[in-house]
Formats: structure tokens, sequence, C-alpha cells
């Protein structure tokens, strides 16, 4: 059990990202607490006591029939702000560009043909 309030706070960030990520692949019956206990690598306590505190933040609600644990709008708002900030630049790689965010082939077409030519399409 950990009481570290950092720890929670990441926890929190952590559920409802995985939430908003399942919602939006369409991935039914993965929003179960053993689910998200093993998805996430926490204990399954913490994570209960997580998604308690997210219901009675209103941002989740529980469906007992089936376990499952989705987001309510608020949820989901704070859930794809958090989940934007944290997958940003992930999300907006583009084309022929690598990983590597001071690389110039993300402003310079030229630099993205030579990037891409030395290092391929990724790194």
């Amino acid at each position: 059990m950990t009481n570290n309030s950092g720890d929670e706070i990441a926890r929190r960030d952590e559920v409802l990202e995985m939430l908003y990520w399942t919602e939006g692949e369409g991935f039914g019956g993965a929003a179960t607490l053993d689910a998200m206990a093993r998805f996430l690598t926490h204990e399954r306590d913490d994570v209960a006591r997580t998604l308690s505190d997210l219901i009675t933040r209103g941002d989740v609600t529980h469906d007992a029939e089936t376990a499952e644990y989705r987001l309510t709008d608020t949820g989901r708002k704070e859930a794809a702000r958090r989940f934007a900030e944290e997958f940003a630049p992930m999300l907006n790689q583009g084309h022929g560009e690598c990983n590597d965010p001071n690389c110039d082939c993300h402003s310079d077409p030229k630099s993205a043909a030579e990037c891409h030519a030395v290092r391929g399409p990724r790194r």
C-alpha cells in the first residue's frame, strides 16, 4: 500500500489515460479492476482505491453487472487533456520525421529527407 500523494496522482493520471485509450480503441471488457491492475502494473488494492476516488470525484462510473469502469463526460474531458499532454510528442510526429524532438527534420523538409536517408523512417 502506498501513502505517497505523488504516487496517487500519477496513478490517477494513468487510470484516466488508460480508460480514455481503451474507450477510444473500443476494447470492451478491458476496463475491469483486474485488467487495469495488470496493464498498469500496480497493486490491485492501490488501483481499487484510485478508482474509488475517481468515482467520488465524478470522473468514473462503475457498472456492477459487467464489473467495468467507464469515464463520465467530466472524466473524459480530463482524461483527454491528460492523454494529449502525455502522448503529444508521439501524436504530433509527422510523416518522415524521426523521434528526436531536437532534429531539424521536424521543421525543414530538406533536413527531413536527409534524416530519412541516414536514419531510415524511424529512429
